[in-house]
């Protein structure tokens, strides 16, 4: 009798944590807004859409972070790129720090896929492509803005790119077009 009540106060406490790790439905990680300044969707248009922002709008994690990734654009990496493929992309990311600490862009993850293939980072120091070199870090109210790239071995149609800011906190969000 004394063994079973032994394990059943941990198994107790493990279920109670596993119930407490499950987040609730209305919890969100984040919002999604255009660029322009009148809005024209409705709050459950804009929470419906957090899960997948457009290229070239904006969207804001919980934390006050805002990112903004502009329309992928084909561009010829120069000879000394590394990760170039057959077809290559890039498009400008924009950060606008709305926390109360300074970040870091040079470690926010970001990976893309086209047509189910997933894309190479190009890095292309001549284009300053995925370089980091204009961008430390941003202190809270600052802005910056810098370029990424992916190269994919087939064609680059429907192109999605997921940045994950690699905060701990944040889940990643998934731009499309």
């Amino acid at each position: 009798m004394r063994k079973i009540t032994i394990l059943a106060v941990p198994a107790a406490l493990v279920v109670g944590l596993l119930a407490g790790c499950a987040g609730s439905p209305a919890s969100s990680n984040g919002t999604v807004s255009d660029n322009t300044p009148a809005a024209s969707s409705t709050p459950k248009a804009t929470k419906a859409a957090a899960a997948t922002p457009k290229f070239g709008q904006a969207y804001t994690f919980n934390s006050g972070l805002k990112i903004t990734i502009g329309a992928p654009e084909a561009f010829t990496p120069s000879q000394f790129a590394s990760g170039a493929a057959a077809n290559n992309i890039k498009m400008t990311v924009t950060v606008v720090n709305g926390t109360d600490k300074t970040i870091t862009p040079a470690i926010f993850q970001f990976t893309a896929t086209a047509g189910g293939q997933a894309g190479a980072e190009v890095i292309d120091s001549e284009q300053h492509v995925s370089t980091w070199d204009s961008v430390s870090n941003v202190a809270p109210g600052a802005t910056a803005s810098y370029v990424v790239g992916f190269g994919f071995a087939g064609a680059a149609d429907g192109v999605t790119v997921t940045v994950d800011p690699v905060d701990f906190v944040s889940k990643p969000a998934t731009f499309t077009s």
